[in-house]
């Protein structure tokens, strides 16, 4: 392993004359420092692949040149821009990475980084067809940084084959601000909710010292709790910003709280940001939140422990989306959860990770051991899981 001191003057990479990302796995240590925004102004031609679209959008409206990457962009688009562009720099979904890079023939020079990769470990219970699809592209480049600020994924990732000799390099801070999250247990969390919203409503807002949050951005599990939050409290569309992954089911939901009503996206530096934003798992990975005060709850209604598990890992990538030094709320999160599942004793987070890590690491001593013959029939297996 190898080790990168950030010199202490520097806050953002993009501002170290010099650094560049390197080869293989980059644990950046912290989020938010600006290692994205390396690959998209460097010298050298780059793919930066997503996980979600969104995080793509909000990267494309904030600089000139980026040519975003999803199902929607058609491949005349793509040629265009390749054309045209002395040195190109795309934005592509995990999904599209396969199709972009079949379009670029001559791959030399260019350098790839996977954005947010410990996606391929959270998404692939149910896609693990696409992630092993997207590594195959990739590794047809010869320069590739996979970037992450969640170290979890790093020991488990490289036990996959395509990880096999990928040099791993991690980041040391000097001053690194802590998270404050103040947990919280409830037996209905979607309440607590509610109340948070009513308090802003009457004017009732978080402070720190002499500062006032008068904006939130509160993240769920779902969707309907957020059209029925809107419902219970009343909030009308000028007040509210829904931010969640455009499907036609989602497009149905919010459209069906009312008039005036849809997804949202996220303002840009110096726009006007809504009093109350809600978002889903779509906005966490990656996308800048440019709010002066807003403050963030985090609102986990759960009846089984592992999706309670699922959310809380989010935690740092939900700490890192307020980016303006300026508002002293951006290190605070609240966490409030539910006690149905017997969260309030640390013991039983514990014991169902190890379990569930136990199950898992038979199953895959299990699946690399089988036969030649039958080895197809395994991995046909373990993709439509």
């Amino acid at each position: 392993m190898a080790v990168i001191y950030v010199p202490e003057n520097v806050e953002f990479l993009n501002e170290w004359n010099g650094f560049e990302l390197p080869k293989g796995i980059l644990n950046k240590g912290v989020t938010g420092c600006g290692a994205t925004s390396v690959a998209i102004k460097d010298e050298h031609k780059t793919i930066i692949c997503s996980p979600r679209i969104n995080l793509i959008k909000n990267k494309v409206s904030q600089h000139n040149g980026l040519l975003g990457v999803w199902g929607d962009v058609k491949n005349d688009e793509i040629l265009a821009y390749l054309k045209m562009s002395d040195r190109p720099k795309i934005m592509v979904t995990y999904d599209s990475m396969p199709r972009l890079a079949k379009l670029i023939e001559d791959k030399t020079d260019w350098r790839v980084v996977v954005d947010e990769y410990q996606y391929l470990l959270i998404d692939s219970g149910f896609r693990s067809d696409k992630a092993i699809a997207l590594l195959d592209s990739v590794n047809q480049f010869d320069y590739v940084t996979y970037l992450s600020a969640t170290p979890i994924a790093d020991k488990y990732i490289q036990q996959m084959e395509q990880f096999n000799d990928v040099p791993y390099t991690e980041l040391i801070w000097d001053k690194v601000e802590k998270i404050d999250v103040e947990r919280m247990v409830s037996a209905k969390p979607i309440n607590n909710a509610i109340e948070i919203v009513r308090n802003y409503k009457k004017g009732e807002f978080p402070t720190i010292g002499d500062a006032v949050s008068k904006e939130c951005v509160i993240f769920l599990n779902s969707v309907t709790n957020i059209a029925n939050i809107v419902h219970q409290t009343g909030l009308k569309p000028e007040d509210v910003n829904i931010i969640v992954s455009k499907t036609e089911d989602n497009k149905t939901i919010v459209r069906e709280i009312g008039k005036g009503f849809d997804i949202g996206t996220i303002p840009l530096a110096g726009e006007r940001h809504k009093m109350f934003t809600f978002c889903t798992s779509t906005a966490f990975a990656g996308c800048d939140f440019y709010s002066t005060c807003a403050s963030t709850f985090v609102i986990s209604d759960n009846k089984k422990v592992h999706t309670s598990i699922d959310i809380a890992t989010e935690l740092a990538q939900i700490a890192g989306r307020q980016r303006l030094a300026c508002n002293p709320f951006r290190r605070t999160v609240m966490f409030i959860y539910n006690v149905d599942i017997g969260e309030s004793n640390a013991d039983i987070y514990k014991e169902a990770i190890e379990r569930k890590l136990e199950r898992s690491e038979k199953l895959a001593v299990w699946k690399n051991s089988a036969s030649d013959e039958v080895k197809d029939d395994v991995v046909k297996e373990t993709f439509e899981m």
